[in-house]
């Protein structure tokens, strides 16, 4: 059997802060997340259970990062609708 994690035990294993991790557990209780809900209802011991929080690590979408070519592309393009409508856009990268 494998022993209960606490908030501490997860801050190096989600990486992330304990304020986000309790955030995470108040969305959770209220139906908006989908992280796991602790065993217990205490909120200073909050115990998880490992399978749990490994079946959502597993689950969980790693956010897309938008590339320095499409972000200029992108960037451009809506320069380009500005101009078009008149609208005069100082580049300061230039500069």
């Amino acid at each position: 059997m494998q022993a209960l994690l606490t908030i501490r035990d997860l801050i190096p294993l989600l990486q992330v802060s304990e304020p986000t991790i309790r955030r995470w557990v108040s969305e959770s209780r209220k139906g908006i997340g989908t992280f796991p809900k602790p065993i217990n209802g205490a909120k200073r011991k909050l115990l998880f259970n490992p399978v749990e929080i490994e079946t959502w690590m597993g689950t969980r979408s790693v956010p897309k990062v938008e590339s320095i070519k499409s972000r200029a592309k992108r960037h451009n393009a809506a320069l380009d609708i500005l101009k078009k409508c008149g609208v005069h856009v100082i580049n300061l990268e230039k500069q």
